[in-house]
């Protein structure tokens, strides 16, 4: 259970840095929108058993059999002809703490998180979900997870969180064991504003 709870636990992660993303497209830059979108990697920097930071009464869920990570995230550039990513980890931009927590499905974990980049805060509630066990080869993890972020600073309401994550073996830092995959997670944050 711990194993398991480690692979599929590790593939969150999240934030933002509101001025590190040169290719990000700001639709409130471009002409007064009401949502701003972002794109980030995350970086595990350390798992835990959870601690009081993980508390129910702040998560929403109990976090015993779960975990809690800390993460670095950096900020990410593509191509613009076909939005390849041309580099996953630019530079550091912010970071975001974690805790996960079992539910009945044993593939199916509560995600509760907190983030701060700049003059920005965040705190979500959301699920995490593995995949597929040993894919796309032998170690590997794919997770999807979402957050719906009620509490975030000023100028935003609110917003959403999708990642798309892989975990390996190697549950810390960029390196994946199989080697070759961008761990830990790939983020897009939706933010929005009162029109």
């Amino acid at each position: 259970m711990k194993k398991t709870c480690a692979l599929i636990l590790g593939g969150l992660s999240l934030a933002v840095s509101m001025d590190a993303f040169p290719q990000a497209q700001s639709t409130s830059a471009a002409g007064g929108g009401v949502e701003d979108i972002y794109i980030v990697r995350s970086v595990r920097e350390s798992r835990t058993f959870a601690t009081e930071f993980c508390a129910a009464a702040k998560t929403g869920f109990s976090a015993d059999a779960g975990a809690e990570d800390k993460f670095t995230l950096h900020s990410t550039a593509t191509r613009g002809s076909d939005g390849l990513v041309t580099s996953s980890k630019v530079k550091p931009v912010g970071s975001l703490h974690g805790c996960f927590g079992a539910t009945a499905d044993a593939l199916v974990f509560n995600f509760y998180a907190e983030g701060a980049i700049g003059a920005m805060t965040f705190k979500g509630r959301g699920q995490c979900v593995w995949v597929k066990r040993n894919h796309p080869e032998e170690g590997m993890t794919p997770v999807r997870c979402y957050l719906d972020l009620d509490e975030v600073s000023s100028p935003y309401t609110g917003g959403l969180v999708t990642s798309n994550a892989i975990n390996s073996f190697q549950d810390l830092g960029d390196v994946s064991l199989p080697r070759g995959y961008t761990q830990v997670g790939i983020f897009t944050l939706r933010l929005w504003k009162r029109r």
